[in-house]
């Protein structure tokens, strides 16, 4: 049989390495695995415009993984995908250990240029948006609030999403629940990373409770410039990783979730959400009063 027909691994096609599959515990796994099927879904399904074939494989994927309907099958192909850890002779470790060097060495000089030609054009790209419109919205799915609040009951579909608007001076935020944005003028945007050139579970701040990991959503400064600077690009694009920081404290990068699409606002209708569905300060402590209630109800 050739590697081309080769049968892929239900892990592999939803784009987790065998050390993460290796790491994480069943349920928390499962619960990743979701995640990154709704965002496939919103990408890739037929109903909006994706590849019907990668959506079909998609599906399939998720059947054999499906923990709480065959949780033998999903225990078989994490035992195979692990099991990829272990197949290393010492040469072949050898060999990837100088494969890594070459890799680092072309990362570093990679990341030079990138970095350059992020100061010459993505600053470049961001006035062109704000110069065009009066702001940038949109739509993400929070890939971290779902995989920390996703098996409680009764916790409410909109929970996981939310909308942002970018503009020159600050960014306005909602979650889809809220009737009211929130402004932030310290919040700034960094960029985005192709969602499969990075898992961010293996660098994500958490803290553990009962031995189960609860998920922050932020990243150190360090961890990000050695791990993420590389992939990161100026310009917006769907099923990307999007990131900011608090220009009053750069020592962590937050990832918001995943892009799920976006469009430029007119000038109308921008002025009506600045005007009619900004938050004041004494709404913004009743509905952060109302969210905390919710939590300590879940």
């Amino acid at each position: 049989m050739s590697i081309k027909n080769k049968k892929r691994n239900p892990f592999e096609i939803f784009g987790l390495s065998p050390q993460i599959v290796k790491e994480l515990n069943e349920e928390v796994l499962f619960k990743l695995i979701k995640a990154i099927y709704k965002v496939f879904q919103l990408t890739y399904h037929p109903d909006k415009g994706g590849d019907p074939k990668k959506a079909l494989e998609i599906n399939l994927a998720f059947e054999n993984l499906n923990l709480e309907k065959n949780p033998e099958n999903f225990r078989n192909y994490r035992k195979k995908y692990i099991e990829r850890l272990s197949r290393k002779t010492l040469q072949k470790e050898l060999e990837e250990l100088k494969a890594q060097n070459r890799k680092l060495n072309f990362y570093n000089e990679l990341l030079k240029e990138k970095l350059w030609q992020y100061l010459e054009n993505g600053f470049e790209f961001l006035r062109k948006i704000f110069e065009e419109g009066n702001g940038l919205k949109l739509r993400i799915f929070d890939i971290v609030t779902y995989m920390n609040f996703s098996g409680f009951r009764n916790t409410k579909k909109q929970m996981f999403f939310k909308d942002l608007i970018l503009t020159k001076n600050f960014i306005l935020k909602r979650r889809a629940y809220e009737k009211y944005y929130i402004k932030f003028l310290n919040y700034k945007y960094i960029g985005c990373i192709k969602r499969e050139y990075l898992e961010p579970w293996l660098l994500l701040e958490r803290e553990f409770k009962d031995e189960t990991p609860s998920f922050k959503n932020f990243i150190s400064k360090e961890a990000f410039i050695k791990e993420c600077l590389v992939f990161l690009e100026a310009e917006i694009k769907s099923n990307s990783y999007i990131f900011f920081y608090d220009s009053e404290d750069f020592q962590r990068v937050f990832l918001e979730g995943v892009v799920i699409d976006f469009e430029k606002l007119k000038e109308d209708e921008f002025f009506d959400i600045l005007k009619n569905k900004t938050i004041n300060l004494e709404k913004r402590a009743e509905t952060l009063n109302n969210f905390n209630r919710e939590i300590s109800e879940f």
